[in-house]
């Protein structure tokens, strides 16, 4: 019979709560043949080569993440203006509303772990922004945002709902991708100020990012995944639709990530500045960019 005392030893909590949930019958999702699919030997080669690429561009691009004064002006007039208040209040609440159902999910399928995805961070790091006045650390956070847009993007395109069984989980998978994705950031980009990408040809915030992005895959993803055998974006084993997949599956994702991320964020972008009414700048009329 299982005490209070059983459930309060960080064993069980592992067990009862981060992972006891996660099924290594279904195929991609962990287990020991997931976490064995690639050899020590490649495990360790892989992660130091990507490591130093990340590393190195992440270097060469640091010292071209600079913001110009008058963007910086902008962002001050914004904060002192408090336009789209209202909005991001109610948009606050909702994703706030969204990520409490998806954790109580997650806690009732014994899959806490989980919540270490990619899109569940996106999740956090826009509540972070609906949250926090307009300034310089917002727009910081708010283009590294952009460039990880990707990640729900493709989890739209390729939705993973076979672990998800519960009555209202996959419908809750929609409403958070589609917040997360579709509406909070456009409604950003729509207020100006703080909310403003880098210009079009400007590659060294993404670049960034995109080190960012595999070193937070490569050390914290892989090696919590190894050591609880659940495969955290797959990071363990290839997903069955990836169309890479194969021993060298990782290597592939080096490649067309570094491409998919430039170019998913200069599209999205594009479009977004096309389309969306930008509130107009309190003093110049019209939005601040970096020129």
């Amino acid at each position: 019979m299982e005490t209070i005392a059983s459930y309060l030893h960080p064993a069980a909590w592992e067990m009862q709560w981060l992972c006891k949930g996660v099924n290594p019958q279904f195929p991609g999702n962990g287990g020991p043949e997931c976490a064995s699919y690639l050899g020590f030997t490649q495990r360790i080669l892989e992660t130091i080569l990507v490591l130093s690429v990340c590393a190195f561009e992440m270097w060469i691009t640091w010292p071209y993440l600079k913001i110009p004064t008058s963007t910086l002006q902008a962002v001050e007039r914004h904060r002192q203006s408090g336009r789209g208040e209202t909005g991001k209040r109610v948009l606050l609440i909702a994703l706030c509303i969204v990520l409490g159902v998806e954790l109580g999910l997650k806690f009732a399928t014994k899959t806490v772990i989980y919540m270490m995805n990619p899109c569940h961070v996106i999740t956090i790091v826009e509540i972070f922004l609906l949250a926090m006045p307009p300034s310089k650390m917002t727009l910081i956070v708010f283009r590294f945002l952009m460039s990880m847009l990707s990640g729900p993007f493709l989890a739209i395109i390729f939705p993973v709902l076979n672990t998800r069984f519960l009555s209202c989980e996959v419908e809750w998978y929609w409403v958070q991708h589609i917040l997360i994705y579709i509406i909070i950031p456009p409604f950003l980009m729509s207020q100006g100020g703080a909310y403003t990408c880098e210009p079009l040809l400007n590659f060294s915030w993404c670049m960034f990012s995109t080190g960012a992005q595999f070193v937070y895959h490569f050390i914290p993803l892989q090696f919590v995944g190894m050591y609880l055998e659940v495969n955290l974006n797959n990071m363990l084993c290839p997903a069955l639709t990836d169309p890479f997949h194969g021993s060298w599956y990782r290597m592939c994702a080096l490649v067309h990530q570094h491409l998919l991320l430039p170019v998913h964020l200069k599209i999205y972008t594009g479009i977004m500045r096309l389309i969306l009414p930008v509130a107009p700048d309190p003093v110049n009329g019209d939005i601040s960019k970096d020129n």
